[in-house]
This record gives C-alpha cells, sequence and structure tokens, in this order.
C-alpha cells in the first residue's frame, strides 16, 4: 500500500523528470523545501519508482543506422559519433574520414574498381585509409577536375592516397569538370583515350561521393566554371551538387545546358553502381542528403550522428 511519502515522492519524480521543472519550482509548487524534493527523488529513487535507462552509444548508434536503412531503402548505413560540443568542420570531416575508412576495410577486394569524387571530405578520407594487401584494384576518378587552375580541391593527393594505400592502377582525368562548351566537350568525347576513360567511369563498382551546396563557396563558381546567370538560376533551383551534376528537390537536373558541358559519371549511372556510397554531414546539407536519398542515387551513407538525427526528422 502506498502512503503520503510515496505518492508526494512520484508526484515529484514526474514534475522533475516528466515535466522538466527545475528542484526550486517543485518546492514551491508543493510548498516545501528543496532539500526535502532532492530526498523525495531519491526516496523515489530507491523505491523503483523511478527506473532510468541510459542507452549505451553503440546501442544508440545501431538504432539509429537501421532507422535510417528502413526509412530510405538504404542497403547499408554507417554513423560516426559526432559530439556536439565539439562543433563541425574539420572535426566532423576527420570522423567520417574513419568511419568510411573502417567501411571500405571491409568491402575492398581484388580487382575492384573505385571512383573517387574530389573535395574536403574525400581528403579526409584518403588520409584515413589503411594499406590493404588487395590485387589488381584500380582507382578512376569520378569526373573531370580543375586542372588550369589553382584550386584546393585535393584531387591529385587523393589519387595519390588511394593508389599507394591499394597498391592500385590509377585513371586520372585530363580533363576539366565543366567545358566551356557543349561542341568543346562532344569534340573530346570522340577520342579512343576520352571513351575509354568514360567506359572505366560506369564500370566502377565502388563509388565514393559526397554532396556540395549550392552557396558562392562552391569551387565551380569562384573558379568561373558556372556564369552569375547561370548560377542565379541554380540558387533559385537547385538543392545541392552531386559530382558536379545539379539537382532540384525532385532529383532532376538543373540546368541542362550546364549539365551537358560537365564531364563525368552521370546520376543514373551513378545509381546502379553496386557500391554506391554517398558521404555527407552537416546541417546544410540535410535537404540534399534527403533528396538524393529519396531518389535513391546512393545505396549506402555515411554520416554522422547529429545529421542521422535530423535525417530521422525530416
Amino acid at each position: 500500500m502506498l502512503n503520503d511519502k510515496d505518492l508526494l515522492s512520484i508526484e515529484v519524480a514526474r514534475m522533475y523528470y516528466e515535466f522538466d521543472k527545475t528542484q526550486q519550482e517543485i518546492a514551491e509548487t508543493f510548498s516545501i523545501s528543496r532539500p526535502t524534493v532532492s530526498k523525495l527523488l531519491k526516496y523515489a529513487k530507491e523505491k523503483k519508482y523511478i527506473q532510468i535507462t541510459i542507452e549505451s552509444p553503440v546501442d544508440a548508434i545501431n538504432s539509429l543506422e537501421e532507422s535510417l536503412k528502413e526509412k530510405y531503402g538504404l542497403r547499408e548505413v554507417k554513423i560516426a559519433y559526432a559530439n556536439p560540443l565539439q562543433g563541425s568542420g574539420a572535426n566532423e570531416r576527420n570522423m567520417l574520414g574513419k568511419q568510411v575508412a573502417a567501411y571500405l576495410e571491409n568491402i575492398v577486394q581484388d580487382k575492384d574498381r573505385i571512383g573517387i569524387s574530389w573535395g574536403e571530405t574525400l581528403y579526409h578520407v584518403s588520409q584515413e585509409i589503411q594499406p590493404k594487401a588487395v590485387q589488381g584494384v584500380e582507382i578512376v576518378k569520378l569526373k573531370g577536375g580543375m586542372n588550369l587552375v589553382q584550386a584546393d580541391t585535393h584531387d591529385q593527393e587523393i589519387m595519390t592516397q588511394f593508389v599507394k594505400k591499394y597498391n592500385a592502377k590509377g585513371q586520372y582525368i585530363p580533363l576539366p569538370v565543366v567545358f566551356e562548351t557543349e561542341y568543346a566537350k562532344n569534340t573530346l568525347l570522340k577520342e579512343k583515350q576520352t571513351q575509354k576513360i568514360l567506359e572505366k567511369i560506369n564500370e566502377v563498382n565502388i563509388a565514393l561521393y559526397t554532396i556540395g551546396t549550392v552557396t558562392k563557396d562552391s569551387l565551380l563558381y569562384r573558379m568561373h566554371y558556372i556564369a552569375d546567370d547561370e548560377f542565379a538560376y541554380l540558387e533559385e533551383h537547385a538543392v545541392c551538387d552531386i559530382c558536379s551534376r545539379f539537382i532540384d528537390e525532385k532529383g532532376g537536373i538543373c540546368l541542362e545546358d550546364l549539365n551537358s558541358r560537365t564531364f563525368g559519371i552521370d546520376l543514373e549511372q551513378l545509381s546502379k553502381v553496386e557500391n554506391s556510397i554517398l558521404i555527407a554531414g552537416g546541417d546544410s546539407k540535410i535537404k540534399g542528403i534527403h533528396t538524393a536519398l529519396i531518389n535513391r542515387i546512393p545505396n549506402v551513407l555515411i554520416t554522422d550522428s547529429m545529421t542521422a538525427l535530423k535525417l530521422i526528422e525530416y
């Protein structure tokens, strides 16, 4: 039989744990002292009226991974724990890099053809991957580069590290990611060497790429690959770019003229890759990640825990 103290301790516990009232507020509500509130909370724990379960980080991460797999129909999700007190930026990319490296350690096999994009996130991945004794691996860039400009894409460094770590051959692309005209691109596409490069791109069985935001910090904009009027259109209609292909919130290509001048894997082909791995995190990329996922472009997502939580709620 519950006595008055039992009942009071339960009410105090409910106000404290369920309604987030402070001990001072509870004391004023029941006209008791704050120390009495503290003693009643302790009493409620001793009587097991309060049962607190703290989910371990591993269990919580596993639960998040399964939830995202179910929500988006993904084959695999890997989540790096993100400490919200440390913020984003380089720390976030380091964590993602380590998570991707661990995933690649498990899946890379002899004779794999690995397609890679470029940028800060992929640079951190390249630094974290560990040497693996595999044979016949080839590394292929998924899109052209910025060979003629000074841009911090890390594309050469990324390729060098992947080739070194997997004792692989590297297929570089000595072509720009965006041509000035569609005619110039099509002229080069007639060359046998260019056709061989495209064949290799379209035969990758592992693709690693991230998502770009549509801001004036974009390298494509800063390096004048995109004209002002084109960028104004993208700002209004595009949610992100994937391998320099800009898409709207329905997953459709934005600005076909720009897309026709872009050299690299197209999104339809990217969605067919056996291991199509999107590596992305951060508030600015939530909508882009969601758009990519609902349009079934990646079948594997590697992200951080804070991004994962927001995707669940999106």
